[in-house]
């Protein structure tokens, strides 16, 4: 008797009895389709295959995944294929659940605009459709994301080298005046511009600034505005840039401060000096 309760205590008396543990999960409903959990009972290799092995709901849908694959291979799912082929064939084939960016793991820029995500879903919508891999679809991605990001360094690379290229044209063209000439370029291009309502801190027009023949017209302009007396448009006021105005009371051609600044009374003077100061101080801006 001693023996029989030891055998079938659920305590045990720790000489080899113990819990009894739960029963495994039913494999088979008695319809004969698989039971909820079936594939639990195949042991912990099969954990990882859980959602597929799912899929299956009977020993027939089982059989026919595996004949097919011996005979076939995963078939790529023509039109009109049935839903579970398309399954099967998205299981083996690694195809997510959604045709969404997030689905298939793709990588968007933080810096992407709502044109470049709508192009990233549309790519995951296409490649969904089609079946494609998720794996596969993600290696294109970001190789043509290198690509393009490889194209847009070469770009600004050669955009940089024609800048320099075009400055070391002035400089040697201009010399010693390189840098006086440079800032009466800018004033007078973003004089202009304000005018025509363009905003000159725009990189369009910085790069316009840049070119050498725009920057010889400009510099036209201002010559023929301060040494032929060429009166701009009212309303654009002094064309001039400070460097040239304070250069011209310092040689006395300025019709008020030049004057002054040449032979007015010592008041006069220091009110001219402050002005040339004034202007030197802004050139250099």
């Amino acid at each position: 008797m001693k023996r029989f309760r030891f055998l079938f205590s659920p305590e045990g008396d720790g000489s080899g009895g113990g819990t009894i543990p739960p029963p495994a999960a039913t494999p088979f409903n008695p319809d004969g389709t698989f039971g909820e959990g079936w594939h639990t009972a195949l042991g912990d290799e099969f954990a990882p295959h859980a959602a597929t092995l799912g899929n299956f709901k009977n020993v027939a849908g089982l059989a026919k995944s595996y004949v097919h694959l011996q005979h076939h291979g995963p078939a790529y799912p023509e039109e009109g294929a049935a839903a579970e082929d398309v399954t099967r064939f998205h299981a083996l084939a690694r195809v997510p659940a959604e045709g969404t960016p997030t689905g298939y793991g793709l990588t968007i820029p933080e810096a992407a605009s709502d044109a470049d995500k709508a192009v990233f879903a549309k790519i995951a919508e296409v490649a969904h459709k089609n079946h494609i891999p998720a794996p596969g679809l993600k290696a294109l991605v970001a190789t043509f994301q290198t690509m393009q990001a490889e194209q847009v360094a070469k770009f600004e690379d050669a955009m940089a080298a024609n800048r320099k290229a075009a400055e070391d044209a002035l400089v040697g063209e201009w010399r010693g005046n390189f840098e006086a000439n440079k800032s009466t370029v800018r004033h007078i291009a973003s004089k202009l511009a304000e005018q025509a309502g363009v905003n000159p801190a725009s990189p369009a027009f910085a790069e316009m600034v840049n070119n050498p023949e725009f920057a010889r017209v400009m510099l036209q302009v201002s010559k023929l505005t301060s040494e032929e007396r060429i009166q701009a448009p009212g309303n654009f006021g002094d064309l001039r840039s400070p460097q040239q105005r304070a250069q011209s009371i310092m040689d006395g051609s300025d019709p008020v401060w030049g004057k002054q600044y040449v032979a007015g009374n010592t008041q006069q003077q220091t009110a001219a000096y402050q002005e040339v100061a004034r202007l030197l101080q802004e050139a250099a801006k």
